[in-house]
């Protein structure tokens, strides 16, 4: 009986050790796709970082670019608002004085230009 014990026992090892095998070949094959993709990817990956890198070095020079027309755009908009304030001034000083000047010789003279053409109200007839 012990040697019938022993041999269900090797077997049973053998076989365990064959499906083992089985696996650890599964394993390997499936490592060796694993190794061929990444080989693959780094081989397309180390020319697309290369291309990215000129491709972001040429974007910061066009933003050199834009940032200068942008400092020039700016410069001109404040020379821009500084001429507008000077011809305003310019302008409306003279104007509130000759307009100033009006209303008071109005006044000197006792003419009411706001009161001319004002009518009084009616008053209502027959209104209880």
């Amino acid at each position: 009986m012990g040697g019938v014990a022993a041999l269900i026992c090797a077997i049973s090892f053998a076989l365990l050790m064959l499906a083992l095998m089985i696996v650890v070949l599964k394993l390997a094959r499936t490592m060796a796709i694993t190794n061929y993709i990444l080989d693959d990817i780094r081989k397309e990956a180390i020319p697309l970082m290369a291309r990215i890198e000129t491709t972001i070095d040429h974007i910061n020079n066009e933003m050199g670019y834009v940032d200068g027309v942008l400092k020039s755009a700016e410069k001109l908009a404040v020379r821009a608002n500084t001429m507008t304030q000077a011809a305003q001034s310019l302008v409306t000083s003279p104007l509130v004085k000759v307009l100033s000047l009006g209303l008071g010789v109005q006044r000197a003279l006792g003419l009411k230009s706001a009161g001319k053409g004002r009518t009084e109200p009616v008053e209502e007839v027959g209104r209880e």
